[in-house]
């Protein structure tokens, strides 16, 4: 089956109470957490892990300046941590759903800048499965009050970040769920032959692929030409340096997924419920 062949119907994914979450939450600048707010933070990454969301917990993330709330969609109920509006510094939104152990993670570190990927996010983790999701909130590039250009606020290459404290949680209360992380590429920014043709690229973040990032890219190619893995198949596009994958290999895991997907394949994942679907299935297939 050739998924790219047709054009899908007009759909809805970015109508819906978690992705209007996610675009009232976004900011314009990022200020980076200190050494002592990151440990606080993924101790209570922990606690959401593991369910917790006793009173103690939600006290200690107001005091960071977060709100914890609960939010019904598709009749379930998810457990969503954002910046209070007066406090919002680009730390990200966080979202948790009641789900099966060892179920994957999603992660769109470029939740605006790379087209839908937020709101495909979004709308995988609303459709059931996956544990949990992390959204960025501030723009990957910025300009400051000096006009200059700033680059701090790349969720995926801050090597001291919420989204780290996250991901270090996750690998700690659940070490059986896969991280997959959301992208978006230019077919024709490529240098390679195979790569302006590629749907998607799955990679591990690493020069070696891993089972989980073998299960994806094996089933995403049923439904699509182009489906390529790093190293194997095609050369870039790797994610070697992405900070998420390092710091799951400093802790020896092997749970990280890099998901690379052109525009085409983008619009259509995030317009058709039934084209998202099967790409969902293909992601819950993940497990380290």
């Amino acid at each position: 089956m050739a998924l790219l062949a047709w054009l899908p119907p007009a759909g809805a994914a970015q109508q819906s109470p978690l992705n209007r979450l996610l675009q009232d939450s976004q900011t314009k600048t990022y200020q980076a957490p200190s050494p002592d707010e990151l440990k606080q933070v993924e101790y209570l990454f922990r606690q959401a892990f593991t369910g917790a969301a006793r009173p103690a917990q939600r006290a200690a993330w107001a005091a960071l300046g977060f709100t914890v709330e609960r939010v019904t969609e598709k009749q379930q109920v998810f457990t969503v941590i954002r910046e209070q509006p007066n406090q919002r510094q680009g730390r990200g939104l966080y979202i948790f759903a009641l789900a099966a152990a060892g179920a994957p993670i999603l992660q769109a570190p470029h939740a605006l800048d790379d087209k839908h990927t937020g709101a495909i996010a979004i709308a995988l983790l609303a459709e059931g499965g996956f544990m949990a999701g992390a959204w960025s909130t501030a723009p990957r590039r910025y300009e400051n009050e000096d006009d200059e250009v700033v680059k701090d606020s790349d969720m995926a290459h801050q090597p001291d970040s919420y989204f780290i404290a996250f991901s270090r949680a996750a690998a700690a209360a659940q070490p059986a769920s896969a991280i997959l992380q959301l992208h978006g590429f230019s077919n024709a920014k490529r240098k390679t032959d195979i790569g302006r043709r590629a749907n998607v690229i799955v990679s591990a973040g690493q020069h070696q692929p891993t089972p989980a990032a073998e299960q994806v890219v094996g089933c995403l190619r049923n439904l699509m030409n182009y489906a390529l893995l790093y190293p194997t198949e095609v050369k870039e596009l790797g994610a070697l340096t992405n900070q998420i994958g390092q710091a799951l290999r400093t802790l020896e895991r092997s749970s990280f997924v890099h998901i690379e997907m052109n525009q085409p394949l983008r619009d259509q994942v995030n317009a058709d419920p039934s084209v998202r679907q099967r790409v969902g299935a293909c992601l819950l297939k993940a497990h380290p």
